[in-house]
């Protein structure tokens, strides 16, 4: 038997998809980060990885920002969105298509399903030894 210490509950946000809120978008993962003892930069990266899909692929409606603290992982959900946020040969984002912005600044990003419309997962990891639970 592996002794695992149980998850954390996800703390999840739930904004309208206008562009407007995006400053709220980057107070939800800020405080995160500080919350989990991030450094700045990756707190950094962790903003600018959700600002950019809530900007790029928001539907208007809702969007459900998720985030789930695991040891030294933390997993952010983002949806539903307008497309898939990984699908190559979508407009560029500051230059790059957003998949390579995000692949630069995450451990991981994976897109699923969720009632029809795509969902994003993007995975970063904490710094070691910041004690983040």
């Amino acid at each position: 038997m592996t002794d695992q210490t149980p998850l954390e509950p996800p703390i999840t946000l739930v904004i309208p998809g206008d562009r407007r809120f995006v400053g709220i978008v980057r107070m939800f993962v800020g405080g995160l980060a500080a919350r989990l003892d991030l450094g700045y930069e990756a707190m950094d990266d962790l903003q600018l990885a959700v600002e950019s899909v809530f900007h790029d692929c928001a539907l208007g409606g809702e969007i459900t920002i998720e985030a789930q603290p695991d040891g030294d992982r933390l997993a952010i959900v983002v949806g539903p969105l307008a497309r898939d946020p990984l699908a190559a040969g979508d407009g560029p984002v500051g230059g790059l298509e957003l998949r390579q912005l995000l692949s630069a600044l995450v451990a991981g990003a994976e897109t699923f399903t969720q009632d029809g419309r795509p969902w994003l997962r993007l995975d970063g990891r904490t710094p070691a030894g910041t004690g983040a639970a």
